[in-house]
């Protein structure tokens, strides 16, 4: 990373880059008509800080970095810090009525292959630096790729004309059905008047608060969204489940089974909105792209209108939160029966609560595992077949070790929540499956009744065809101990 700012030896500095240009990120600040200068990348950090006055008339000082992750490509325009804004302002009267640009390339990057979604924010406010007029006729964020032979959208900002400062908010995303991108170009131009200036807000932790452009494989993305997303409603729906536990005392079943429990509601809500705005088209595997769901009548067909969809959810999105969360329910059920019955005694009702607060972390570790195979093989994955093969097993891949401990300190809170308080044996406070199960082998059973909610989940959440064997996933038998 450097700091470029504008005195005269940079200056010349900077045109000579201009004309001999290297491979890599790049940032170009033009003041229409009075100069130009370009700062390149030299270090190949993926940031160029600049700070900088173009042609006496164009003030640019900020940050330009680019990220790429496995499946999002991200490039964004904001504020070096410690500033909170990046500033692009003309400087007085300037050169009279003229556009300002801001060009930016990336450094090329492994083919983002089709279908090429992309997003694009414009977040900031336009001001007049001495109180006046603010006169801004046009600016626009425009995105393209390959060189800018691709042109993705042009976010285009309504006229301003205001005594005070204006807010700028605008967003676009799409999907190019058979583009992919090996690089980013991103253009910021403005034409401003005398003493006018667009502030750009602090971004650098790439959550679209100033210029960002990110481009996705539209699969992938969609893929690990909604796996990252069920992970999520699974998690709040068995904390929920804890909670209840926690905090009641006897039948605490309405609370387990509370359809409208408000943290997992919002959940499966940002999950439906990944859905509509990622999962278009529904990839090939790993996403269940049905529409009648939550267990209604036609569970699993396509749904054109709520009549079709009797008792369940018509809504994309909808059978993968329903999944995850029915089975972080069956886990509570699953341990204490259909009655959910809290302990009156403190030791015993805090032996249930550890338990249920373990399953549930490792039920949630589980979706996690599930999710970093998924991106680890995105290269590898056809089809549910391999999906399986290289993901679900049995065992299931714990690459970094999640699941297996997730699975250590479910034994230690068996240990030392139950049997070390004298609860014991442990399966008398919870009359469920693991009932009759001896203390030495009951963190296994709980460990089992996961696995199996778990497999349930994932058939149900990727639609996977032939579905896994969950009886054989969950203890590597085939005994029948794992049943809707």
């Amino acid at each position: 990373m450097k700091i470029q700012t504008a005195v005269p030896t940079l200056i010349a500095f900077a045109c000579m880059l201009c004309s001999a240009r290297v491979s890599g990120l790049d940032v170009t600040l033009d003041s229409g008509g009075s100069g130009s200068m370009t700062f390149n990348d030299v270090d190949m950090d993926g940031v160029i800080d600049f700070d900088a006055t173009i042609g006496g008339v164009f003030r640019a000082k900020g940050r330009v970095f680019e990220s790429f992750g496995t499946i999002t490509k991200t490039v964004t325009l904001t504020s070096t810090p410690p500033d909170t804004e990046a500033i692009f302002a003309k400087l007085g009267m300037g050169a009279g009525t003229t556009a300002f640009t801001v060009t930016v390339n990336t450094t090329a990057f492994t083919a983002t292959g089709s279908p090429l979604g992309w997003t694009v924010s414009y977040v900031g406010t336009a001001e007049d630096t001495m109180a006046g007029i603010v006169d801004i006729p046009t600016h626009f964020v425009d995105a393209s790729v390959n060189a800018g032979t691709i042109p993705l959208t042009t976010v285009n900002g309504a006229p301003i004309l205001a005594t005070v400062d204006t807010p700028i908010d605008l967003a676009a995303s799409g999907v190019n059905p058979s583009d992919s991108a090996t690089d980013l170009r991103v253009v910021f131009s403005f034409t401003p008047g005398p003493d006018d200036e667009i502030l750009l807000p602090d971004n650098n932790g790439l959550d679209n608060k100033s210029i960002e452009v990110n481009v996705f494989n539209q699969s992938d993305s969609c893929i690990d969204h909604m796996n990252n997303d069920a992970r999520r409603v699974a998690l709040l729906a068995q904390k929920s489940d804890f909670k209840c536990v926690k905090k009641g005392s006897g039948d605490v079943t309405a609370c387990v089974d509370d359809p409208a429990e408000p943290k997992t509601d919002k959940k499966e809500q940002k999950l439906i909105s990944d859905f509509a705005d990622r999962c278009d088209p529904v990839p090939a595997w790993g996403v269940n792209g049905a529409t009648c769901c939550d267990g209604g009548t036609n569970d699993g067909s396509p749904c054109l209108m709520p009549a079709a969809c009797p008792g369940g959810s018509c809504v994309g999105g909808a059978c993968i939160s329903a999944a995850a969360e029915t089975g972080a329910g069956a886990i509570t059920h699953d341990l204490f029966g259909a009655t959910v019955n809290v302990a009156s005694e403190r030791d015993p009702a805090k032996c249930q609560a550890a338990v249920i607060q373990r399953a549930g972390k490792l039920y949630a570790a589980r979706w996690k595992a599930f999710r970093k195979c998924k991106k680890d093989n995105f290269m590898v994955i056809s089809g549910d077949a391999m999906l399986v093969s290289v993901c679900l097993g049995p065992p299931q891949s714990d690459e970094g070790g999640v699941v297996s401990k997730e699975l250590a300190r479910l034994s230690d809170r068996v240990q030392t929540k139950c049997i070390d308080k004298g609860v014991t044996p442990v399966g008398a406070q919870f009359p469920g499956l693991c009932n009759a199960t001896a203390d030495g082998l009951f963190a296994d059973c709980v460990s089992d009744r996961v696995s199996c909610r778990f497999c349930q989940a994932a058939n149900r959440a990727d639609a996977i065809v032939p579905p896994l064997d969950c009886d054989g996933f969950d203890d590597g038998l085939s005994n029948g101990s794992c049943s809707p």
